[in-house]
C-alpha cells in the first residue's frame, strides 16, 4: 500500500470516527427519548385503567344493600312500595362485560341472588327457574373457589341523628375516592320498617304472612346498616368485588362476579387506548408470581417497558405494558439515512479524490516517461544526421555510391523527426481543441492512393512489403483527408515497429466496402495486443512495454492520437488480434453513406 491510499485512508478515518461517534450518541438519545415516551403512555393507560375501575365501582358504591334482593322498597308520594330490585332481570344486564352474576353471602356461608326469590318468596312459579338456580350455583363455586368469607361482626354501630329524612341521610353520602388507600368510603343508610320487613321475609327470617302483620308489633324498627367500600379478589378466570353490609347486629357480603378476561377487554375498548400509532403496545394484566391475561402477542423480541400494580381494590393486580418487538424510534430512519449519507458523500468524495489524484500522478508519470521517449526519439536522428553530415562535410565517403546512400539516409532520419514532431503538435493541438476540421466529400479510394504514394517508400525502407487491395467504390462520403493520412500513417508506423521481427514482414492496407458499412483495414503479422491491454493503448503516453526495458521506439501517443481524430471525424476504431498479427479497422461515419 502506497503511502497516497495511507493518507487517504488516514483521512478518512479521521473525519468518519468523531462522526461516527456523534451519529452513535444521536441514535442513542433518540432509543432512550423513545423508551421515556413510551414509558410515559404506559403510565397513561394505568391511569385510564384506573379511572374506568373507579367509575365502575363508584356506579356500584352507590348502589343500596336492598338491590341486592329480589324485591326492595322504593319510596313513593305517600309512602313506600315494593318492586322487583333492577338486578333480578334475566339475562343479567350490566354495564359491564363478562358479568356472570350479583350475589349476597351469609355468615352460614349461604348465598342468594337478586336473580331468584329466596326465602318466603322461594315459591314464586317461574318459567326460567332453571337458568336463574344455575346463576346461582356458578356464583358459589367461584365463591368458594376464591375462599370468599364473612369476616367477624365489628363493634355495633350508633345510629345516626334522626332529625332529617331518610332519603336525605342516604343520598347524602360522600362517594369520594380516600386519597390515602385508593379506596372508597364507608356509608351508612337507613332502613326503614317496611324494608325491614321485606328484607326478613326473603331472608327466611319471617316464615308466614299471617306471623308478621306489618301493623303488628313484630314489625321492626328502624334499622342502622352500615355498607364498607369494595374490596376485590381474583383468579386466573374470575374477579370478584365484594362488600362487607352490617345491618344491626348481623353482617354479610354483597357482590358481583366477571370474567376476568372479558371485563379488561370492554374497559380497554371503552378508554380507546390502542391508537392505530400504538399497536406496538402489548398489555398484561398479572398477579405478583403469574400472568393472567394478555392483549396481544408476545415474541422472543418484546420487551417489558413499564410494570406497575393497579388502585385499590386490584392492588394485587399488575399491568404490564410490553414492546411487540424492539422497533424504531422516530427520527432514527432519518440519523441513520443521514449517517448512511454522509459516509458514502465522504467515502466517495474521498476516493473520487484520490483516483483524480493516482490519475494525475499516473498521467505525470506517463509524462515524465513521454519526455523520456521524445528526447531519445529526438536524439536518435539528430545523432544519425550530424554523423553522416560530418562524414560527408569531411570526404569520408570514398565513392559516390556511399555519398547517395549517406544523403538517402539523412533525408530518411529527418522525415522521421519531422513525423515525430509533427505527432506532437497534432497531439497538442486535439488536447486544446484546436484541430481544424475540415470534412469535404470525397472518394475514400483517393485518399488510400495518396497516402500508398506518399508513405509507401517508407514501408520499403523499413523492410516490409506493401499489399494494397480496394472494394469497388464509388461513393462520396464526408471525410477529413488529413486526419485519415495522419491515422494511417500512425497505423502503419505502430506496424513497422512492433513486427519488425515478425516471420512475415508484410503489412496490409485495405478499403472494404460491406453494404452500408466503408472501413480502412490496416494489418501486420507481429505479436498483436495482449487482450487485458487491448483498451489501455488508447490511454494518452501508454505503452504495452514497460519504460525502462522497451526495445521498440515510440513516444505512446500515436494510438491517443488516432483514437482522439476519430472521434473528432466522426468515425470509429475497432481494433482485433488476427492470430497472427493485429487488425485495425476505421469505419467511415454510416450518417454520410
Amino acid at each position: 500500500m502506497n503511502r497516497v491510499q495511507l493518507t487517504f485512508i488516514a483521512i478518512f478515518l479521521a473525519i468518519a470516527i468523531p462522526v461516527g461517534i456523534l451519529l452513535s450518541r444521536s441514535f442513542s438519545q433518540l432509543q432512550l427519548g423513545a423508551q421515556y415516551a413510551y414509558q410515559e403512555h404506559a403510565y397513561l393507560v394505568l391511569r385510564m385503567l384506573n379511572d374506568r375501575i373507579h367509575n365502575d365501582l363508584a356506579t356500584e358504591e352507590k348502589r343500596s344493600y336492598s338491590d341486592y334482593r329480589f324485591i326492595r322498597t322504593v319510596p313513593v308520594l305517600g309512602g313506600e312500595e315494593v318492586t322487583i330490585s333492577p338486578l333480578a332481570e334475566l339475562p343479567i344486564r350490566s354495564a359491564y362485560q363478562g358479568i356472570v352474576g350479583y350475589f349476597q353471602l351469609f355468615a352460614d356461608g349461604s348465598v342468594q341472588t337478586p336473580v331468584l326469590p329466596d326465602g318466603f318468596l322461594e315459591n314464586i312459579s317461574m318459567k326460567d327457574r332453571a337458568e336463574r338456580e344455575r346463576v346461582r350455583d356458578t356464583l358459589k363455586v367461584i365463591i368458594k373457589r376464591l375462599d370468599i368469607r364473612v369476616s367477624p361482626l365489628p363493634e355495633p354501630v350508633r345510629a345516626p341523628d334522626s332529625s332529617n329524612s331518610i332519603l336525605d341521610k342516604i343520598y347524602r353520602q360522600d362517594l369520594s375516592l380516600d386519597k390515602r388507600n385508593g379506596s372508597f368510603q364507608s356509608r351508612i343508610e337507613e332502613s326503614s320498617q317496611k324494608e325491614t320487613f321485606v328484607f326478613d321475609v326473603e331472608s327466611s327470617r319471617i316464615q308466614k304472612l299471617s306471623n308478621a302483620d306489618e301493623s303488628s308489633e313484630s314489625m321492626q324498627n328502624v334499622m342502622v346498616v352500615k355498607i364498607d367500600p369494595f374490596q376485590a379478589h381474583f383468579n386466573r378466570d374470575f374477579i370478584i368485588f365484594y362488600r362487607n353490609v352490617t345491618r344491626g347486629t348481623e353482617r354479610f357480603i354483597q357482590g358481583y362476579v366477571v370474567r376476568l378476561k372479558d371485563y379488561f377487554e370492554s374497559i380497554v375498548r371503552k378508554e380507546n387506548i390502542f391508537a392505530p400509532q400504538e399497536q406496538e403496545l402489548l398489555l398484561e394484566f398479572s398477579s405478583k408470581t403469574l400472568p393472567l391475561v394478555l392483549f396481544g402477542t408476545r415474541s422472543d423480541n418484546s420487551e417489558m417497558i413499564f410494570k406497575a400494580p393497579l388502585q385499590f381494590p386490584l392492588n394485587d393486580m399488575y399491568l404490564n405494558v410490553f414492546l411487540s418487538q424492539k422497533g424504531t424510534a422516530p427520527g432514527e430512519n432519518m440519523v441513520l439515512v443521514l449517517g448512511i449519507l454522509m459516509f458514502a458523500i465522504l467515502g466517495g468524495g474521498l476516493f473520487a479524490l484520490y483516483r483524480l489524484m493516482r490519475t494525475q500522478l499516473q498521467l505525470a508519470s506517463k509524462r515524465q516517461d513521454f519526455i523520456s521517449a521524445v528526447s531519445h526519439e529526438l536524439k536518435t536522428p539528430l545523432t544519425a544526421i550530424r554523423m553522416y553530415a560530418e562524414m560527408l562535410q569531411n570526404s569520408w565517403c570514398a565513392s559516390e555510391e556511399k555519398k547517395q546512400k549517406y544523403y538517402s539516409l539523412i533525408a530518411s532520419e529527418t522525415e522521421r523527426l519531422s513525423r515525430l514532431i509533427q505527432n506532437v503538435l497534432n497531439l497538442s493541438k486535439l488536447d486544446r481543441n484546436r484541430w481544424a476540421v475540415q470534412i469535404r466529400k470525397g472518394n475514400p479510394k483517393t485518399v488510400l492512393d495518396a497516402f500508398v504514394a506518399a508513405y509507401g517508400k517508407n514501408i520499403e525502407n523499413n523492410g516490409f512489403d506493401l499489399t494494397v487491395s480496394c472494394d469497388t467504390c464509388n461513393l462520396e462520403i464526408p471525410m477529413d483527408k488529413d486526419a485519415i493520412m495522419q491515422i494511417l500513417m500512425n497505423l502503419v508506423d505502430n506496424s513497422i515497429k512492433f513486427a519488425k521481427n515478425a516471420r512475415y514482414k508484410m503489412i496490409e492496407l485495405r478499403l472494404a466496402v460491406q453494404d452500408d458499412d466503408v472501413y480502412f483495414a490496416v494489418r501486420d503479422y507481429g505479436p498483436g495486443i495482449p487482450p487485458n491491454e487491448m483498451t489501455k493503448v488508447f490511454e494518452e503516453f501508454y505503452r504495452v512495454e514497460d519504460e525502462m526495458t522497451r526495445t521498440t521506439k515510440g513516444t505512446g501517443i500515436g494510438l491517443s492520437m488516432v483514437k482522439k481524430l476519430c472521434s473528432l471525424t466522426n468515425m470509429r476504431i475497432e481494433m482485433e488480434n488476427a492470430n497472427p498479427g493485429l487488425r485495425t479497422k476505421i469505419h467511415f461515419s454510416s450518417i454520410g453513406l
